[in-house]
């Protein structure tokens, strides 16, 4: 029986090469029909080629059926059309001799930290709370899709119903180490076990990152498997805040802003009391500035210990943070706002402000803001505190980003996407950062394939 299969079907396969040959039966160079059609092929097609031809042509000719000849006449059509479509198969595999391939490397992201197993968490600043990150939090998703832990923690958040001068938010109320604790808990609560984390602190928020690394990190390592891979600040006062320092002696600053009071006022009604607002934080440092000289400070050390923290000359900073940050375990990345100049702050300023008189302002507020009327800023902190300038550092890098301010108000809202966590460039900053922890530049082969300069 096999042996009358392959004679039946060998006999199929040169019945068809004969029938399917497009050359003429009375060629008198093909004395045989049946090996002429194969001698054709074999002189045409490459030995690859002919193999594969052979064997689609073996299984099409319907081989293995118990009588050849008589399927050979039912199935002819479709014999005919598997065929060609073998034919076709092998010519578009077949190398094009009007186009080259040609091999070259290609640069690819490969993920350093497995794509499940990575997070973003969020830190806000002073008073402030966690909704503040809605606009780089959507960056981020769109961005890192695959990144399913983006939060903003919500543990010091302030309540924004309460609008009363006497309110005092978490973060005011508590002592950074103390929000740092909070920080750690609602992080076990909500990210789960084995992630690898990136953390932005904004102002405040910051300090509060690097307190709970130094404070948490082993445990948040044993606890639940979390590694804490980069930090990074926006807007940190690393050396603390120096307009806290106003705070000491209001009435000083008080006369210093009522000499551009009047250029204040033109871009603005009343704006120069909400600059003064702005500046002093608190509308009772303007209202009573002998009491804040005398006792406020005592106030605030007791009463709002978060806020307190921030001077630059306070224990915190001074013997917590200084040498902290020459000792580290995970790397920073401080990045700093800067913009000098109220023009830039509003959609529309006033065209009738001179030069000098926006100089005079300028510089005035810089000195407030940092001692220096030259000194670069964002409306709130020096670049100083912000990049921890004179400190001695470890693994810290300082980025700069211009025309951005610390926050959405300088006194009153300031044009949109200007504030240092709505702005492109810090998100865009902010996402180069994250891509260079998770990511990594690999080289792999490509294959292109090239159109051939024509010959002759």
């Amino acid at each position: 029986m096999h042996a009358y299969y392959a004679v039946g079907s060998t006999s199929k396969l040169t019945q068809f090469l004969m029938h399917n040959s497009t050359i003429p039966e009375s060629e008198g160079d093909i004395p045989n029909k049946q090996f002429g059609a194969l001698n054709w092929f074999a002189a045409n097609i490459s030995m690859l080629q002919q193999s594969a031809l052979c064997l689609i042509l073996f299984f099409s000719a319907g081989c293995g059926n118990s009588t050849p000849v008589e399927d050979n006449h039912k199935n002819k059509s479709t014999d005919k059309r598997q065929t060609e479509q073998g034919l076709k198969r092998i010519a578009q595999d077949a190398p094009d001799s009007h186009h080259k391939q040609k091999k070259r490397l290609k640069t690819v992201k490969v993920a350093k930290v497995e794509e499940g197993k990575q997070a973003i968490v969020l830190l806000h600043g002073l008073n402030r709370l966690s909704h503040d990150f809605d606009v780089m939090k959507a960056a981020l998703k769109k961005k890192f899709p695959h990144i399913t832990t983006i939060v903003a923690l919500k543990c010091v958040d302030k309540d924004s119903s309460k609008k009363s001068a006497w309110y005092i938010s978490p973060s005011m109320e508590y002592p950074i180490k103390e929000q740092a604790r909070l920080a750690y808990e609602e992080m076990k609560e909500v990210l789960g076990s084995g992630k690898h984390v990136v953390m932005v602190g904004h102002s405040q928020g910051g300090l509060r990152g690097f307190t709970l690394i130094k404070e948490h990190a082993d445990a948040l390592k044993k606890e639940i498997g979390l590694t804490i891979e980069q930090l990074i600040t926006i807007g940190t006062p690393w050396k603390g805040a120096p307009i806290m320092d106003h705070l000491k002696d209001p009435k000083s600053a008080l006369k210093k802003l009522d000499g551009c009071k009047s250029t204040f006022n033109a871009i603005h009604k009343e704006y120069s009391r909400n600059v003064t607002k702005h500046l002093l934080k608190t509308e009772l440092a303007e209202i009573f500035p002998f009491f804040f000289k005398h006792l406020g400070q005592n106030f605030i050390d007791k009463k709002t210990p978060g806020a307190a923290n921030l001077k630059p000359g306070s224990h915190f900073i001074r013997y917590y943070v200084a040498p902290g940050i020459k000792e580290t375990s995970v790397p920073i990345k401080a990045i700093a706002g800067v913009l000098v100049d109220f023009s830039k702050l509003f959609n529309a300023f006033p065209s009738y402000i001179g030069k000098e008189e926006l100089k005079k302002m300028n510089c005035t507020y810089a000195e407030l803001i940092g001692g220096d009327p030259e000194c670069e800023h964002d409306m709130l902190l020096p670049v100083s505190t912000q990049h921890a300038e004179g400190l001695e550092k470890k693994d810290f890098e300082c980025i700069k980003i211009y025309d951005t301010c610390h926050g959405n108000k300088v006194g009153i809202s300031v044009k949109k996407g200007i504030s240092e966590i709505n702005n492109q460039q810090v998100i865009q900053k902010v996402v180069e950062i994250i891509e260079d922890v998770f990511y990594k530049e690999d080289q792999v082969e490509e294959v292109v394939v090239q159109e051939a300069a024509p010959e002759g």
